[in-house]
């Protein structure tokens, strides 16, 4: 009868314990002005990271999650050297005498965006393109180009060739701001994770990612 109870007082505490560390679920963080973040662990070994900005806005991440003792080691899906700021649709060697560069975006063709050309770091001209979002430059007199317009992502541009002349530039709409996870490590200590993303919100009762109640 003894041995009985001892063994359902051993199942009773690995129980407990395997709650315990358990690290699958949802951990929240609120910063307080509607600044507020999650993070939800799936048993898949995928992640998914919500945050919430007030005016500033909103984003999430998607990634994948390994285990290393008592951390967890968050990549995320999209690496900063994989997201372009633009798009070279085409770069061709024309019978003209001048530089030609066209915009677009998804839509067709951008009207009054801003095109600068550089040498080095000194402003060399300054044009907007017209209704087929065209601009020309002469030839030559530059070998950096920087366009803007509303809503898009800058394009910087450095010429590597002095054969070609002309250019098409497809814009991408600006995304936001997006939070990259690159192996970054989180302590796991028991309900509640630790990242450096907060650690520095000394100021705050709450500066860690607590679990959310099933």
């Amino acid at each position: 009868m003894k041995a009985i109870i001892l063994f359902l007082i051993s199942l009773l505490f690995l129980n407990c314990s395997s709650k315990r560390n358990n690290i699958y679920g949802k951990y929240s963080w609120d910063g307080g002005y509607d600044v507020f973040e999650s993070i939800t662990i799936n048993p898949d070994s995928t992640f998914i990271f919500d945050w919430y900005a007030g005016l500033a806005g909103n984003g999430q991440t998607k990634g994948r999650w390994i285990k290393e003792d008592k951390y967890l080691i968050l990549k995320s899906d999209i690496q900063p050297n994989e997201k372009p700021e633009y798009i070279l649709l085409e770069e061709l060697e024309k019978p003209n005498d001048s530089i030609e560069i066209k915009v677009v975006d998804k839509f067709g063709s951008i009207q009054g965006a801003n095109c600068i050309t550089f040498i080095g770091n000194n402003l060399i001209e300054a044009k907007i393109t017209n209704a087929l979002g065209v601009v020309k430059f002469p030839k030559h007199k530059f070998d950096k180009l920087q366009i803007s317009f509303v809503g898009n992502n800058e394009i910087v541009y450095y010429f590597k060739s002095s054969n070609l002349n002309f250019f098409e530039f497809e814009m991408l709409e600006k995304q936001g701001y997006y939070y990259y996870f690159v192996n970054e490590k989180w302590k796991i200590k028991k309900n509640r994770l630790f990242s450096k993303r907060v650690k520095l919100a000394k100021w705050l009762e709450k500066n860690y990612y607590e679990k959310v109640p099933n």
